[in-house]
């Protein structure tokens, strides 16, 4: 007789996953090394690069097999996974459109930022931001390159805020 032992799930930090600062800092450094990669012009950096290359399209192979599996509550686990998301991007698997992924990550800024995907259309985002917001549109821009990376442009508008008068201020006297 076989005996099924169940246990609680861990967290990813319990089980030794990695936090989302760590996985920032590894992507943002794995980014820099394949730049570096790519601007040396040696036969050794090309072998590397295209090694690094096939591996990718492999794995995204498997990831791509895995998906084909997945229920939707299984699918919206791994979407809302920050490093899994990422890797869905890399291999043009990722089930949202551009759009829905925008107006995520937009909404995600909030209280910090209120913005608003007010457009997008051929690669160009056009995102509409409270006027009253004290940020630069660096943030919006990383925010929607990160989650979006096919659009080409991202444009920052600003709402401007309708100026108070009050209704005294303007009756004859």
């Amino acid at each position: 007789m076989m005996t099924t032992v169940t246990e609680t799930p861990k967290t990813p930090e319990a089980a030794g996953r990695w936090d989302e600062d760590r996985i920032r800092a590894k992507l943002t450094g794995l980014d820099a090394v394949l730049a570096e990669l790519m601007e040396r012009a040696d036969a050794e950096s090309s072998t590397a690069f295209e090694a690094v290359r096939a591996l990718v399209d492999v794995y995204g192979e498997a990831l791509a097999r895995i998906l084909d599996r997945a229920d939707s509550a299984l699918m919206e686990t791994l979407v809302a996974d920050e490093l899994v998301s990422h890797l869905l991007l890399v291999h043009d698997l990722h089930p949202d459109d551009s759009a829905t992924r925008i107006r995520r990550v937009l909404a995600e800024l909030a209280p910090h930022v209120e913005a608003e995907l007010a457009e997008y259309a051929d690669g160009v985002a056009t995102v509409v931001v409270d006027g009253a917001a004290r940020t630069g549109t660096v943030p919006v821009e990383d925010a929607v390159r990160a989650v979006a990376p096919e659009v080409d442009e991202v444009r920052v508008e600003r709402r401007s805020t309708p100026a108070f008068v009050p209704l005294t201020a303007v009756r004859a006297r």
